[in-house]
């Protein structure tokens, strides 16, 4: 979704524009996002919510099973489902690297902007607009990672506490396996319910029990995944 980005530079891009685009087939290879705290509940009405076994830990919407696969796009290439997870829809933006410490640099899918596009400009008299393209980008990159940060400090109880277990995630139609997928956590409810009273009351009064609750309550949602996978057989 990110391959080919470049940092905006107001001299650089002084005179590009932004594309003007509704499809979301740049997500079709998307087939898990990272979601922030203020996501969960409304993610967890569409999209399977799994924890990672390495990288980052946060919770991540699970779209589908193979390449090419995000579920939920429909020929068209418009968003299917009711909820759209923040890290798709920050897209073409993206925050890069530290320039400096305690600073970003504001990056963008380069074949999204262009001196000949008919959208909103990036940069007026070498400064970024009020209120423009750039400006709304900034604040969203901004507040998603803090929101990440937030909830990555909310988890660290819930990823030291061993009741997460190992889950795979098999897609079958008619006895043939469609596709699997590995690397995925999930609580353990029996070691959940066996947590000290002291802990669970912690958990509620931060926030991590609704979470956890949240996650739980949307792995019913494999079984729409694999309805919708029925429609989306491999060659698709």
């Amino acid at each position: 979704m990110f391959e080919n980005v470049v940092a905006l530079d107001s001299k650089v891009h002084a005179d590009h524009r932004l594309k003007r685009s509704n499809s979301f087939a740049f997500a079709k290879n998307v087939l898990g996002a990272p979601l922030a705290m203020s996501e969960i509940t409304k993610a967890s009405r569409e999209y399977p919510i799994f924890f990672p076994t390495s990288g980052r830990f946060l919770p991540v919407a699970q779209m589908g099973y193979r390449k090419d696969g995000n579920l939920y796009l429909d020929k068209e290439n418009q968003w299917s489902a009711r909820y759209i997870p923040a890290h798709i829809r920050r897209f073409p933006f993206v925050m890069g690297e530290k320039k400096e410490l305690g600073e970003y640099l504001i990056m963008i899918v380069k074949d999204r902007i262009s001196t000949n596009a008919d959208g909103e400009v990036l940069f007026k008299d070498g400064s970024i607009p009020t209120g423009g393209a750039v400006d709304r980008a900034r604040t969203f990159l901004t507040d998603f990672q803090k929101e990440l940060i937030n909830t990555e400090a909310l988890l660290k109880p819930l990823q030291d506490a061993d009741i997460l277990v190992p889950k795979v995630y098999k897609v079958e139609e008619g006895g043939k396996l469609l596709g699997t997928v590995t690397d995925l956590q999930v609580v353990d409810a029996e070691k959940l319910a066996a947590l000290d009273d002291v802990t669970l009351a912690a958990w509620v009064r931060s926030g991590l029990m609704g979470v956890i609750m949240a996650h739980l309550q949307s792995l019913d949602n494999w079984n729409s995944q694999k309805s919708l996978s029925v429609s989306k057989s491999p060659g698709d």
